[in-house]
């Protein structure tokens, strides 16, 4: 489609063609004497006197044209009596007094002169459909005029208001009809259409409708999809109808701007018409008619003047500024079209050659396949130039006689130097051959081609900005990014491209590299992020750019946003954008602490879902922002559906989006469940998040209705965990409900608390003295943990170890039993029911029966105590609200009545308290009247009843703590919203019936009574539940139609035999019930039940998810709440208002309200342990989840494979088992041949022999005898190392007999409060006969060997890898790949270089693993004194940043047997600039360290000689770093041997 402009009308100006001399708005001179206004001057109404000058138009006045001044005739038209001039006119076509030239031949130059422009405005082409009437102008031949040609550029500033281009394609190729396969036509204007709207492009050709430019209109016109800029270029002279364009010189239409341009007639061989499809029209004039070719080297200072001035500043230190990018391309075409390719080549721009398109192109692809490249050195600079060797001159030159025979040899043999000049330009010029293939994007080749042009780092900008915008990724790694050296600010510059445009790929690749996104993202560049918004694309960005012009001064601000976001979370979440200290000019340079977590949020508002998917993998808190992610989806999905316009399948898809975020978020949270032990979780669960407003991850869910978090394991076993507080899980509700009175309590089992070391010291002096009074035994097991100086009398008495537990002591007990909110639950709705109960005892007997707490007033000593209980409720609501997050107590409110309950508290309360007061004032009275008017006894009753009612409907919420009961109160919600719906629409029949049969009943009423409304809406209802009342509606009738009501008969038979119009109106009434009680009774009551079936159905079907949701929130509310129940609350709410008060007034301390009781949070949270257990739980699921995809994939197509080879008829059974079992090991071994790295399926260093560091010698094994599956006779030796147990206070050892532990196989176990993981990451393996086996298969050993444990022995290896330099600091690249270091270490026993690691130890982290194997092999902590060691572990705990996990999985290790062997986490933490681990000191030679001799920075290199699979495993490092990998079999070069 092309470019719409509107169109102005025929006799007015245009606002970009109002007059360029300004017009005078001084009204001074305009006289207001009516006599004189025939004489007044107008200043808008121009009179052309003749000392006035017509006003130009600032085309006119800026934009000239040529006119041939001077006749000079032609020699082949002398004879004729209208002889033709040099410029293509007849004589008669010239003014009358032209003079005549005959020395000379006609030349532009010397011939024609310069006149105002007469041919501009926008073109209607009649005979065309779906015309947007494109704008033209005819210019001047002045291509080497420079400011003539910049006038051209401003007017398509100023005038035209084109959009600034980021790529000029300028097009040329054959003016006629050429033949071309539609195929390949196909391709090309696709490619060419893609790369012109994927980079905002300006599309120039020679403008008319035949050939080529005839080709890129249908191509704009069919695949544009958007508005692209398609300036024609064509010569005035040869435009046919080109007199209809010219402006009309009558007074009339001197201001036409829209001409109709007609194109139906036949064109002639020296004419063409415009493209319709075309945007906008230069029709060069050089004075001439007739002659093609005129418009060239105009054309190319057009060109280089649109690439000079559309410039590009990507922020380059010196302040350089990158030309627009420019490319031709020619397609079939002749001599003018080669003469186009040779200006632009010299012009420094590239030329695309479409080998196959025909003549001019094939000739030079032709010769450029012949060519050759010569490379020449001019000093140290390199220089390529491509040659044709003579003896493929004939060839080229049969070629150009082929197509071009009808030219002279002069014009031939220029042709072909134009040839040999062109291919000269060995990068400038680049052939591509169409194939007509889908899978060759012809806009590839465009990109191609300009990075091809550029040999300097000057253009190395443009060429990554051009990558980015047309987002090609592969041609970005295979041409650019290993051909170039980027500084910090460039990456960070193709960084923010790559962020604004939505390329996610571009991002990732970045990331990876050298871009640090901690250094980028500054406050400052957040916002300027922001403000890229685009109005066009989302709705949101719209909403987000009005706010800005309404409040900001058009720019979106952080505080903005920060409101936004807080919009968004309905004020529980507090942005520290908004908050008043906020000074944007003060931390506008700082950067943000958390970059990746609110990138993740920038790109959920711009809804770059893959990207915010990006950054969410890389975040610090990937929970917390997969939950705010989520939140932030959902709101853009509402919002879009809630418009008028609604975009159902955007807003399905953000639906969708947050629900992927959610469970990302819950995914995260079951790893750190499953992996971490339950005081770790727990803090991952309630800590205090900055992000959020120091809300824990509980509330955070809560907020934003994050249902499936809240449902999830994790979390629901820690509410159920604080639920019970310290009771023991096992313990029932009943027996909790029975022990509420003291000292009934301790008869309940508590869990046992972790003993303080003081408690610790006190048991052993108890055990010591106990054993003096058994007789002084001095010999038991000897283990104590007091110090030698803290010995006492007795202490040479050895006992047992302290028990790391003890049981609860009464007090303990005591306070864990009423401080538990099941406790609380209990004891609430115990005393609810009480006062319920005397509640209803007071409704139902009289004051004087109860018994008056006076003479005077009607209250009674019930009514006294619910009113405590009632005041015991107000500050237990109040509490209730003020533990709400939001900060202002407006947003609190908010908040805290969006619960129905809620509200009906506050309501019962006031309710009753306003009974109370009108019990309390009434006068006495024993007997309530119940006769005649209402009195104040009445109305206080009538109170009584209503708060009754409403406080009896809390005691619901007894329910919601039941599984089975909980969703049914969901249901009924529900069901009453539905309900309340269907009321709207039955009240459309009720009001309906009832006016219509209360007119038919009564048709003579004089006003509308309150009978009458009775009739009219309470009958009618009372109708659909079956209350017809016939006689009641007869009586009616007659009643309202007889006009004496004393003769009246009451026999309706009577009275309808005498009167035809009250039989009318009766049998009329009696349709209309029928009609009435047919469609509510039958259709609608039905479509309620099924509405009400619907509603059932849905929620049954998440009545889990909906109770968790429940018993989350009641378990919140009551572990909030006070211990003691109402009224007994008033007491404590007494004491606790006293001690704040105190507080308050003494000591000034500043202090949240009172008796608000505090989470159990840990006092001192790890934060950077935290987020480093989250990042671990992250990477797990991450890359569990691309496992499956790919697994997903090897599996299908092997699936494939196998039923094509069991449906193949196949003569011998065994080839075909053969092969399928082939197939099974290949699903193994394919992600090793796709990332092209060695995978050994079969352990072979595990059956080394002999075993290493003795002599026992391993049963030799065949490959095909290595899987347990095969059947052989095998009887190994057997070996345990016998010095294993003398370690056992340094590591964690098994005991020598694994029956012992046979149970503990296959789990995760608990041993002395330390997690011990006996789990595989190989999956689950076989115990045969009370011994593990080696998933691997044998190993030719049996025992233990010399590990630690039976079975899998976990490891943990940190991967500490840096970019190698040379001595200049510039990064070693080798086959475009940057060269990696890495922190090995070499060991003495085996000669190997290794990665640092070591065994994770019983109850150890991870993360802590790492670190202390990092510490101990590679860095010099030997050599140091504790300050330097405390130093240096500060150092890297600082450094050791979020790594990814690079393997996973068994080790090939000579230490492995049949029954035990080694399993490890391989974690790579990489230092892109070279500036945090560089600075850490390494371990050096000692010569006794055990295994480890030195530690070293490695460059990795082939002939490295590596420990067990950590060649494998670096490989993989390679392969996640995009680093080069000598390892590989595709690597034909490597650095020099390391010397070891």
């Amino acid at each position: 489609m092309v470019r719409t402009n509107k169109t102005a009308p025929q006799d007015t100006l245009s606002l970009t063609e109002l007059p360029s001399r300004p017009v005078s708005r001084d009204l001074s001179h305009v006289s207001r004497d009516p006599a004189k206004k025939k004489n007044r001057t107008w200043p808008f109404r121009h009179h052309h006197h003749h000392d006035q000058k017509p006003v130009k138009t600032w085309v006119e006045e800026h934009i000239k044209c040529r006119k041939c001044k001077v006749f000079v005739k032609t020699p082949q038209n002398q004879e004729t009596d209208d002889p033709v001039c040099g410029c293509g006119y007849a004589r008669s076509e010239h003014p009358p007094n032209t003079p005549s030239d005959t020395t000379k031949s006609w030349d532009t130059k010397y011939h024609t002169e310069l006149v105002d422009c007469n041919a501009f405005g926008r073109l209607n082409f009649v005979d065309e459909d779906g015309n947007q009437q494109p704008q033209f102008v005819k210019v001047a031949v002045d291509y080497d005029d420079k400011e003539k040609v910049k006038t051209i550029i401003k007017l398509f500033e100023t005038r035209w208001s084109l959009p600034t281009p980021n790529l000029l394609i300028s097009v040329t190729g054959g003016a006629k009809e050429f033949q071309v396969a539609p195929e390949l036509l196909l391709e090309f204007k696709k490619g060419l259409m893609k790369a012109a709207r994927s980079t905002n492009a300006w599309v120039l050709t020679g403008g008319t409708n035949t050939g080529l430019m005839k080709l890129v209109g249908e191509a704009v016109r069919g695949y544009s999809g958007s508005n692209i800029t398609t300036i024609g270029i064509a010569t005035w002279g040869i435009i046919k109808n080109k007199e209809l364009l010219l402006k009309p010189t009558d007074r009339k239409n001197k201001h036409k701007l829209v001409y109709d341009y007609p194109t139906k007639a036949k064109a002639g061989a020296t004419e063409a018409y415009m493209d319709p499809n075309h945007s906008h029209f230069l029709l060069v004039d050089d004075g001439t008619q007739s002659k093609y070719g005129r418009e060239i080297d105009m054309r190319g200072a057009v060109e280089a003047a649109i690439c000079e001035n559309y410039c590009h500043d990507y922020n380059i230190p010196n302040g350089e500024t990158s030309r627009l990018p420019m490319i031709c391309i020619c397609v079939e075409g002749g001599p003018n079209s080669l003469s186009t390719c040779v200006s632009t080549v010299r012009n420094g721009n590239p030329v695309l050659i479409l080998e196959g398109s025909g003549r001019i192109a094939d000739i030079i692809a032709t010769a450029y396949n012949y060519s050759t490249v010569v490379v020449t050195y001019v000093g140290s600079k390199e220089s390529k130039q491509r040659t044709l060797p003579d003896i493929h001159w004939d060839d080229v030159k049969m070629e150009i006689n082929k197509h071009f025979l009808y030219m002279n040899d002069e014009r031939r043999e220029q042709i072909f130097q134009n040839i040999l000049d062109l291919i000269k330009h060995d990068n400038l010029l680049t052939v591509y051959r169409l194939q007509g293939d889908k899978n060759n994007d012809f806009d590839n080749a465009i990109l191609i081609a300009m990075i091809r042009s550029v040999t300097d780092d000057r253009a190395k900008m443009s060429q990554m900005m051009l990558a980015i915008t047309w987002n090609r990724l592969q041609i970005a790694k295979d041409m650019i990014l290993g051909r170039h050296v980027y500084q910090d600010h460039e990456l960070e510059q193709f960084l923010r491209a790559a962020i604004i445009q939505n390329r996610t790929g571009f991002v990732r690749k970045l990331l990876d590299s050298e871009a640090d996104m901690k250094h980028y993202l500054t406050f400052g560049e957040l916002e300027s992020l922001f403000n890229t918004m685009d109005m066009k694309s989302q709705t949101i960005c719209k909403v987000m750019r009005a706010r800005a012009e309404k409040d900001h001064a058009g720019v979106i601000t952080l505080q903005l946003i920060g409101n936004f976001l807080e919009e968004i979370i309905e004020g529980s979440y507090r942005c520290p954008w908004t908050d008043p200290k906020f000074d944007f000019e003060e931390v506008k340079d700082k950067v943000i602490e958390c970059p990746y977590d609110v990138m993740v949020i920038f790109a959920c508002i711009m809804q770059f879902h893959d990207m915010a998917l990006l950054f969410w993998g890389r975040c610090k808190e990937p929970i917390v922002s997969g939950l705010v992610a989520a939140k932030l989806n959902w709101y853009l999905s509402e919002f879009e559906s809630n418009k008028l316009a609604c975009d159902e399948d955007n807003a399905e898809a953000l639906k969708q989006q947050g629900i992927q975020f959610e469970q990302m978020a819950c995914s995260v949270m079951s790893e750190c469940y499953r992996k971490f032990d339950r005081k770790d979780w727990t803090t991952i669960l309630v800590a205090p998040r900055p992000l959020v407003n120091n809300m824990n991850l509980i509330e955070l869910a809560k907020n934003i209705d994050a249902d499936n978090f809240i449902a999830e394991s994790p979390i629901q076993s820690y509410l159920n965990h604080t639920w019970v507080g310290m009771i023991h899980h096992s313990t029932s509700m009943l027996q909790i409900l029975l022990c509420f009175i003291p000292p009934l309590f301790m008869l309940l089992r508590y869990n046992k608390r972790t003993m303080t070391p003081e408690e610790k010291q006190a048991w052993e002096r108890n055990e010591r003295r106990k054993a003096r009074k058994k007789g002084g035994l001095k010999s038991l097991v000897v283990r104590t943990s007091l110090e030698p100086d803290d010995k006492e009398v007795g202490d040479d008495i050895s006992i047992g170890p302290a028990p790391n537990r003890r049981k609860a002591y009464w007090h303990e007990a005591f306070v864990a039993y009423y401080t538990s909110p099941a406790t609380k639950f209990s004891l609430h709705f115990i005393t609810y029911f009480v006062f319920l109960g005397i509640y209803g005892y007071s409704l139902l007997v009289r004051p004087v029966m109860i018994g008056l707490i006076s003479d005077r007033c009607n209250l009674t000593y019930c009514d006294i105590i619910l009113c405590l209980w009632i005041l015991g409720q107000i500050p237990s609501e109040w509490h209730q609200l003020m533990q709400q997050n939001p900060m202002t107590l407006t947003e609190k409110m908010r908040v805290h009545f969006r619960e129905v309950f809620n509200v009906l508290d506050i309501v019962g309360i006031v309710t009753y308290l306003a009974s109370f007061i009108l019990k309390a004032i009434a006068p006495r009275e024993d007997y309530m009247q119940l006769k005649g008017d209402l009195t104040l006894h009445n109305v206080y009753h009538i109170v009584n009843i209503i708060a009754f009612m409403l406080l009896a409907l809390r005691i619901i919420q007894v329910l919601e703590v039941s599984m089975k009961t909980g969703p049914k109160i969901i249901m009924i919600g529900k069901m009453m919203v539905d309900f309340i719906l269907f009321l709207f629409l039955i009240a459309i029949f009720l009001l309906t019936y009832g006016i219509c049969s209360q007119a038919l009943q009564a048709p003579n009423e004089d006003a509308i009574s309150g009978w009458k409304l009775y009739n009219v809406i309470l009958l009618p209802a009372l109708n659909v539940f079956g209350e017809i009342g016939l006689e009641d509606m007869q009586a009616n009738l007659i009643e309202g139609h007889c006009d004496n009501p004393e003769g009246c008969t009451d026999d309706m038979g009577l009275f309808l035999e005498n009167n035809k119009i009250v039989s009318t109106h009766y049998y009329f009434l009696q349709l209309l019930m029928f009609l009435y009680l047919l469609f509510v009774n039958v259709l609608l009551l039905n479509l309620l039940i099924a509405i009400f079936s619907s509603t059932y159905e849905k929620i049954e079907s998440e009545a889990d998810k909906i109770w968790k949701v429940q018993w989350c929130a009641v378990v919140v509310e009551f572990r909030h709440k006070q211990p003691l129940p109402n009224p007994f609350s008033l007491v404590w709410y007494a004491i606790f208002s006293f001690r704040w008060v105190v507080t308050k007034l003494l000591w000034r301390c500043k202090q949240c309200a009172p008796c608000i009781q505090e989470e159990e949070k840990a006092p001192d949270i790890d934060y950077y342990d935290l987020h480093m257990k989250v990042a671990e739980a992250r990477e797990i699921y991450t890359t569990q989840k691309d496992e499956q995809d790919e697994e997903g994939d090897i599996r299908r197509s092997l699936k494939f494979i196998k039923d094509k080879l069991m449906i193949s008829t196949m003569q011998n059974d065994n080839v075909r088992t053969s092969m399928l079992r082939n197939l099974s090991q290949q699903e193994e071994i394919q992600e090793a041949q796709v990332l092209d790295i060695k995978h050994h399926s079969i352990h072979r260093d595990s059956r080394r022999s002999p075993y290493i560091g003795t002599d026992i010698e391993r049963t030799l094994l065949a490959d095909r005898n290595v899987p347990w599956e095969v059947a052989f006779p095998y009887n190994p030796p057997d070996f345990t190392e016998p010095d294993l147990l003398k370690n056992a206070n340094k590591f964690s050892v098994d005991p020598s007999n694994p029956h012992t532990i046979i149970g503990a196989f296959n789990k995760i176990v608990d041993i002395d409060g330390d997690q011990v993981d006996r789990t595989s990451f190989c999956g689950r393996y076989q115990v045969v006969q009370g011994l593990p086996l080696n998933p691997r298969g044998r190993t030719g050993l049996s025992g233990r060997g010399q590990l630690n444990k039976w079975g899998p022995n976990h490891t943990a290896e940190p991967i500490v890898t840096r970019w190698a330099r040379d001595h200049a600091g510039n990064r070693l690249v080798l086959e475009g790949q940057p060269v990696v270091e890495f922190v090995g270490i070499f060991l003495k026993e085996s000669r190997k270089w290794a990665i640092p690691g070591g065994y994770i130890r019983h109850g150890e982290q991870l993360t802590t693993a790492l670190k202390r194997e990092f510490s101990e092999d590679a860095l010099g902590a030997t050599d140091m004194d504790e300050g330097q060691k405390e130093s240096v572990m500060s150092m890297l705990k600082e450094h050791l940043a979020l790594g990814i996990v690079v393997y996973k999985g068994y080790v090939d290790d000579p230490r492995n047997t049949d029954n035990a062997w080694v399993e490890s986490q391989s974690i790579n933490y990489h230092d892109g600039l070279g500036t945090s681990f560089s600075n850490f000191p390494l371990r050096g030679s000692t010569g006794d360290e055990g295994e480890s001799l030195h530690a070293e920075w490695i460059t990795l290199d082939r002939n490295l000689d590596l420990y067990g699979n950590h060649e494998w495993i670096l490989e993989k490092v390679c392969f996640h770093r995009h680093a080069y990998n000598p390892f590989s079999t595709s690597a034909k070069k490597h650095l020099p041997t390391v010397d070891t």
